[in-house]
């Protein structure tokens, strides 16, 4: 696989036909020793499981960044909060960590907690691929 292509790995079990798998299902993808985890659907108590095992098993691969894609979420529940502060825990100090959300559902929340700050919150996967790619 080239360093800069994208190869998208689901990480949900289409076995699995529990309501929080119906619910979330969250794309791993590859590029420029950074994972992206793009989580699709609604974060929340039921579902949040899911994107701690896919959180999990980026970490395990010891990624250069780990960067967390909401753009494709419609719900983040204060379950889903936590779970990001837990997965930015998990990749820093040693590595890069970064949200992409763009829908006041999404960064609404993050903003008047201030984790915006704590997780680098970023508009665009450009935005994001940009300051993980920039010297720190």
């Amino acid at each position: 696989m080239k360093a800069d292509s994208f190869e998208p790995v689901v990480v949900d079990d289409a076995r699995d036909t529990s309501p929080a798998s119906r619910a979330l299902a969250v794309v791993a993808t590859q590029r420029d020793q950074l994972t992206i985890l793009t989580a699709h659907g609604s974060i929340d108590l039921l579902t949040v499981p899911l994107l701690g095992a896919a959180v999990l098993e980026a970490a395990s691969e010891q990624p250069r960044g780990l960067i967390i894609d909401l753009t494709a979420t419609d719900f983040l529940a204060s379950s889903g909060i936590a779970a990001l502060l837990a997965a930015h825990a998990a990749i820093t100090p040693a590595g890069r960590f970064a949200v992409v959300a763009d829908h006041p559902a999404i960064t609404r929340p993050l903003q008047l907690t201030g984790f915006d700050r704590t997780l680098g919150l970023h508009a665009t996967l450009d935005d994001a691929f940009a300051a993980m790619l920039s010297p720190r």
